[in-house]
């Protein structure tokens, strides 16, 4: 079914989370202007991995069987075991893949998908993604504030300067504001035909759930909604077109943020 798929490469769902407002926003945000505007006549597929960290297993508890939500909210199963179908009055709004986030032993995230091999946290980056290459499964490394500097930012545009193992891609979230300029690894890495991702990683502060898929990536192409995560590999190994989906953050924002999370660890 050829399809307009607004993607949110890089979700997360805290504990402290209002998950009716979560998935409200989710739907909302992935459907904004840049997508309304559209064709009406092209149905819109809304897609985000859930980044779990060790742990975390939110996903297994909405797959169980009779996992109810707040708001009239269920899911069903898809054709795939890691990913599900998040519905509502009968009408399928969203799909949830399952994921997983990698901490290296540089403190770089390295974010996957899907049916990933078990990869331990604490292993140099290198390691982490000849073990995802070997399995054929997604690496997706996102931009952090302060960690893509010095010795791992050289490390990055390393990476970004010579052919990359298959399916590894970096990614931009909203939390690089408007005046941090794009790091020079986002564009080597689009030279060798690799798109910049997009994720909305909200934090686990109050009110972030709001937050979801309002930084996403999104593609024209065909797709199967009983399989989105192959189908979006297919997209990605097709180098198809993708666009933007969102704004970074002000200046207000940003900082507003950062105070947030570093008061509360």
């Amino acid at each position: 079914m050829f399809s307009r798929i607004a993607v949110d490469f890089h979700l997360h769902f805290y504990r402290d989370y209002d998950p009716e407002i979560f998935w409200q926003a989710l739907c909302r945000n992935l459907a904004g202007d840049a997508i309304a505007r559209l064709d009406d006549r092209i149905p819109l597929q809304r897609l985000a991995l859930l980044t779990e960290a060790p742990g975390c297993d939110w996903f297994r508890r909405w797959a169980a069987p009779g996992a109810a939500l707040p708001g009239g909210y269920s899911f069903a199963a898809t054709s795939e075991p890691y990913s599900l179908a998040l519905s509502a009055n009968r009408e399928i709004l969203a799909l949830i893949v399952r994921g997983r986030q990698i901490i290296t032993a540089e403190r770089l995230e390295v974010l996957t998908a899907g049916d990933f091999p078990a990869v331990e946290d604490g292993l140099p980056l290198a390691r982490v993604l000849e073990a995802l290459a070997a399995a054929g499964a997604l690496a997706i490394i996102p931009w952090g504030a302060g960690k893509w500097l010095g010795g791992r930012g050289r490390l990055l545009r390393r990476l970004a300067s010579t052919p990359a193992p298959p399916r590894v891609f970096l990614a931009d979230n909203p939390a690089r504001p408007c005046f941090w300029p794009a790091p020079r690894a986002f564009r080597m890495m689009e030279r060798q035909g690799r798109p910049v991702l997009r994720g909305s990683d909200p934090l686990p502060l109050p009110g972030e759930e709001r937050r979801a898929g309002s930084f996403a990536s999104r593609f024209e192409a065909e797709f199967d909604p009983l399989r989105p995560l192959a189908s979006l590999l297919k997209l990605l190994d097709g180098n198809a077109l993708i666009r933007d989906l969102g704004r970074p953050d002000g200046v207000f924002t940003f900082f507003s943020r950062q105070i947030g999370l570093r008061l509360r660890t």
